[in-house]
């Protein structure tokens, strides 16, 4: 409800919210600048202003396996340590800050995208953040082992680049099985690849008004569809309809804020590897061992698609991303 709130609110805004990072949103005073060349924060954000970066963004900085980083093994321990250190320091700083931005929300006030994240993910992120810490300080050796088999066991801001980078590669390959289905599935409902290569054909095969368009309507099939395409859950085939339906709605409604936010403050261009691969994973776009050139097209395709076209209705966008699923991260010029 307060993510539906925060979307209607962001649609009236008669002015842009400030860019990523150009709110402080910690009280950094009395932090100690770190020399600039130890970090690679071109792969985590766009800003190379340090007291600007917000707290996730500079423990990510720590990450020992961000492209570009050639370390020994001693060097990868000590960098793996660093990182999940400032991770578990931003987690506890993101506290605070979720506490004022939940304020804000009742308030009706602006928030920026950054504080937004902050507000979705902490969370969950509160509830893995004290077993983590306690793995980090009796089993450190067996964090990164841990991480790799268990994802879902590590708060976001200890995710290191390379374990999100072999979750995506398996979610990948279960999004080309996906794939076929879906194919076979608009087929059943009358429709063609045709209808979705171009935001014109999407439009009209919409207003038809099929039921595979509608969340409401959307078959039991289409909603576990939807629900493992978009990576929410494991256990779509023996979970509840309303709970499916429930999930994927909530996830719609997340994504279409978030839209609203990269749109107003015009951040796709500005993001930095790390979040624009999330913002790809949460979007069920193929993101795995492809170029941030192709992600960033792929991230601004669904973004103007789904403000310009469909702002109420991101099932469509979804949809079309799912049937042309390799087209959609492969072509410059890709329409939708």
């Amino acid at each position: 409800m307060l993510a539906r709130t925060a979307a209607t609110r962001l649609g009236m805004l008669d002015r842009r919210l400030p860019m990523l990072g150009s709110r402080t949103l910690l009280h950094l005073a009395n932090m100690p600048v770190k020399p600039r060349s130890l970090f690679h924060t071109s792969a985590v954000s766009r800003t190379t202003d340090w007291q600007n970066m917000t707290a996730t963004e500079q423990a990510a900085t720590f990450d020992p396996t961000l492209p570009g980083r050639v370390l020994g093994s001693w060097q990868k321990f000590t960098g793996f340590m660093s990182f999940y250190k400032e991770g578990i320091k931003a987690l506890w700083a993101n506290r605070s800050q979720y506490r004022s931005i939940k304020q804000q929300i009742r308030n009706d006030k602006e928030i920026s995208r950054a504080e937004f994240q902050i507000y979705t993910r902490y969370p969950n992120d509160r509830l893995r953040m004290i077993p983590f810490a306690v793995l980090v300080v009796l089993a450190p050796e067996l964090i990164y082992l841990i991480v790799l088999l268990m994802p879902g066991f590590c708060p976001s801001t200890c995710m290191t680049y390379r374990a999100m980078t072999k979750g995506a590669r398996r979610h990948d390959k279960l999004k080309q099985k996906l794939h076929l289905q879906a194919l076979n599935r608009i087929r059943n409902a009358g429709l063609s690849t045709s209808d979705f290569v171009d935001e014109a054909a999407l439009t009209k095969a919409v207003q038809v008004g099929n039921g595979v368009f509608s969340l409401d309507q959307m078959s039991r099939t289409d909603l576990a569809l939807m629900y493992r395409f978009f990576g929410i859950g494991p256990l779509s085939m023996v979970l509840p309809t309303s709970w499916l339906r429930t999930s994927v709605q909530r996830r719609l409604e997340y994504i279409r804020t978030d839209d609203a936010l990269l749109g107003s403050e015009q951040l796709i261009s500005g993001l930095g590897l790390v979040e624009l691969f999330r913002a790809c994973q949460e979007r069920g776009i193929p993101a795995a061992d492809l170029p941030e050139y192709q992600l960033r097209l792929a991230l601004y395709n669904w973004v103007r698609l789904s403000q310009r076209q469909m702002p109420d209705n991101a099932v469509p966008v979804a949809w079309s991303r799912l049937v042309l699923l390799n087209r959609s991260v492969k072509l410059a010029n890709s329409p939708v």
